[in-house]
């Protein structure tokens, strides 16, 4: 039981040093987001980092996930309210947000709409989705 105990309590360390926050701008978003009345899915997002404010993090351009990103954040009413917060109404190229990641992987098992199927890139999901200034 202790062992039990400890492997879970090392899961949670894990997921909450996970989290990373950036400032970043919408550098591209690829094609044209699907309506949501056929089904739900995560929309992969070009951002390029302005500062990380949470975590650590290299790269200078990343890809990040925003589910369902047609509903503004803070009104996805479904199972994954809590991984789709903010008050960002709608992406655009060239706005600036403060995003709340964490790992594509593992997170998210449904469909995903990923115009860079050639990038090898780690993919992040976004949790929380600000408008910055």
């Amino acid at each position: 039981m202790k062992k039990l105990f400890l492997l879970l309590l090392l899961c949670v360390a894990f997921a909450f040093s996970a989290e990373l926050t950036v400032e970043a701008k919408v550098a591209e978003i690829p094609g044209k987001m699907p309506p949501n009345d056929l089904y739900n899915y995560v929309y992969i997002i070009k951002y390029k980092v302005i500062k990380v404010t949470k975590g650590t993090l290299a790269q200078k351009e990343i890809l990040v996930g925003v589910y369902n990103p047609l509903i503004p954040r803070g009104e996805v009413k479904d199972k994954m309210a809590s991984k789709a917060k903010g008050n960002v109404h709608a992406f655009k190229a060239g706005d600036k947000h403060i995003l709340k990641l964490i790992p594509l992987e593992d997170n998210y098992d449904g469909a995903i709409e990923d115009e860079y199927f050639d990038d090898e890139s780690d993919r992040y999901l976004a949790v929380e989705v600000l408008e910055s200034k």
